[in-house]
């Protein structure tokens, strides 16, 4: 029988970690391999997901996205790599900024490359319902995302009113009539969302379709990251400030602060909401604070700026090429 391949994608900040965790906690009693794709350079959602009990192997890939010549081959590898290891699943978190249209392609060369070991059981695509209208105005991959996509997961319910989550699951339903949309907070998983995974464990039809419509990133160019590490010791209260001043102005900002020991501080902030929490400093994590932002943003002057008004500790901010 033919390991499941389900992929899960949506924008930066949606949720995809938190569903991922939730639906591990499902899996218990599973064989599951974890492909999990950063677009920065530091894999941060290696860290986040936390099914360590339910994972059998894992692979981290970064600075892109799987869907570009730059990642898909590893991605094809990675996937190929698990075929053999006799999984009853196999979970790919791709990258916030993953543009889907060469999906067919990169499929055909999985089943290919493992002899169709592997059956693409679909992509689930976690929608933040706050952000989505805002977003999907300026960026083609929101769009892209949802086009490919076989079911939706719309996420953060607990942040809007009934009327958004209408108008979000009217544009959905305008790209993808038939799709099955459910809606949740916090990321969590129900027994109705595992029944349809169950079901499509067969395989779902690849669909012909036009990408070229998604060529290129939108209006305000391809987004570009950098990443933010401020010397420790310094007052939590002055992270807390400067993140609630910066985080509106750029698309994400996720990563790990060494502060004592093995301690660090977590950093998960996207648009308006801002959580610092306490935690041990993942081994083999390059620390840092990974932001980001759309290309016509002076992102560097602005952390730069926003951190010399909150604190005078050092620090330093490096964008990836």
């Amino acid at each position: 029988m033919a390991t499941p391949l389900y992929l899960f994608t949506g924008f930066l900040g949606s949720g995809k970690s938190s569903v991922i965790n939730s639906l591990l906690g499902h899996l218990s009693d599973k064989r599951v391999g974890l492909i999990l794709n950063d677009f920065g350079a530091i894999t941060v959602d290696s860290a986040l997901v936390k099914g360590d009990g339910e994972i059998s192997a894992t692979k981290s890939l970064s600075g892109g996205q799987i869907f570009c010549s730059c990642l898909a081959g590893s991605f094809v590898a990675a996937v190929e790599e698990m075929a053999s290891l006799n999984l009853d699943a196999i979970i790919v978190e791709a990258s916030g900024l993953a543009k889907p249209s060469p999906l067919l392609e990169i499929i055909s060369n999985i089943q290919r490359r493992t002899n169709h070991k592997v059956s693409y059981s679909g992509m689930i695509c976690v929608v933040d319902a706050e952000r989505y209208h805002i977003l999907s105005q300026s960026l083609k991959t929101i769009e892209e995302q949802v086009v490919f996509s076989d079911w939706f997961i719309i996420n953060k319910s607990d942040l809007v009113d009934e009327t958004t989550i209408e108008k979000v699951e009217e544009s959905i339903k305008g790209l993808r009539p038939l799709a099955p949309i459910f809606t949740t907070s916090f990321g969590v998983v129900d027994q109705a969302m595992i029944d349809l995974l169950d079901s499509s464990h067969a395989g779902v039809d690849l669909r012909q379709i036009d990408g070229a419509a998604y060529s290129g990133w939108g209006v305000h160019g391809r987004p570009r990251n950098c990443t933010f590490l401020p010397t420790y010791p310094f007052e939590r209260e002055a992270l807390e400030q400067f993140l609630s001043t910066v985080s509106n102005h750029l698309f994400r900002m996720k990563g790990f602060i060494p502060t004592q020991g093995e301690e660090s501080l977590i950093v998960d902030a996207v648009g308006p909401h801002v959580r610092v929490s306490e935690g041990k400093m993942p081994p083999n994590l390059e620390p840092g604070v990974m932001a980001i932002f759309a290309a016509n943003i002076d992102a560097l002057s602005l952390i730069e700026q926003a951190w010399q008004n909150f604190s005078n500790t050092p620090f330093s901010c490096v964008e990836t090429p």
